[in-house]
C-alpha cells in the first residue's frame, strides 16, 4: 500500500533530517472504522477510538457497520496526551503518500514519533520571542503521529496514557470531559 517505507528505524538521527519512527501501541486501532475523536483544552489532548478486535467467524460476506451515536457499547481507546497542541484530520490513506516524511519511516495504520520535527522547531522559534522562554523544556517534547484510515492525528506532547474501556462513544466522551475540566 502504498510508498510508506517498513523501516523501523532506517533513518539516521545523525543527519538531522526529519524521519518517523514507528512506536509499539498498545492498543490498535480498527483499521476500517477507528473513528476517532479529539478533544482539546490547551493543557492536554484526549483521543478517543474503536479499538481492533477481529471477529474469528467473518466469512469476508458482509459488513459491519458501526454507528457511533448508538448505546452500543464497543471496545475504544482513551489516550491522554500531556500536552495541548495537535493537529487533527489534515490527510487520509489515499494521500499519505504526499506527506513530506513518506518515504521516511512512515507506515500505514501504525503511531509513530517524529525523529527531528520540523514542527517543533516551528513552535520553538514561536515562543523564543516569550520573555521566559526556556529551551531545556523543549527538550521533554515528542512529535507523535498516528494514521488512522481517514485522519491523522499529530500531537506534541511529553508522552501519553492509554486506557481500554467498553463503552459506548457518548459515555466515553462524557469521561474525556470530566479528566479536562478537573
Amino acid at each position: 500500500m502504498g510508498i510508506f517505507s517498513k523501516n523501523k528505524d532506517k533513518e539516521s538521527s545523525a543527519d538531522n533530517n526529519e524521519y518517523a519512527k514507528i512506536i509499539d501501541w498498545p492498543l490498535k486501532w480498527d483499521t476500517g472504522a477507528p473513528m476517532p475523536q479529539v478533544y482539546g483544552n490547551g493543557h492536554k489532548t484526549f483521543l478517543l477510538y474503536m479499538i481492533s478486535e477481529p471477529d474469528p467467524n467473518w466469512d469476508g460476506t458482509y459488513t459491519t457497520v458501526i454507528d457511533n451515536s448508538s448505546e452500543n457499547k464497543y471496545p475504544l481507546a482513551l489516550v491522554e496526551f500531556d500536552g495541548g497542541t495537535f493537529r487533527f484530520g489534515i490527510a487520509n490513506e489515499d494521500v499519505f503518500g504526499g506527506l513530506p516524511i513518506a518515504d521516511k519511516g512512515m507506515d500505514w495504520y501504525e503511531a509513530h514519533v517524529i525523529e527531528n520535527s520540523k514542527w517543533i522547531e516551528e513552535l520553538k522559534t514561536i515562543h523564543k520571542v516569550h520573555p521566559y522562554y526556556h529551551e531545556p523544556t523543549w527538550k521533554e517534547k515528542k512529535h507523535f503521529m498516528l494514521l488512522f484510515h481517514d485522519e491523522m492525528l499529530e500531537v506534541v506532547a511529553k508522552d501519553y496514557k492509554i486506557e481500554q474501556f467498553n463503552s459506548t462513544f457518548k459515555d466515553l466522551a462524557k469521561e474525556v470531559i470530566e479528566r479536562m475540566n478537573k
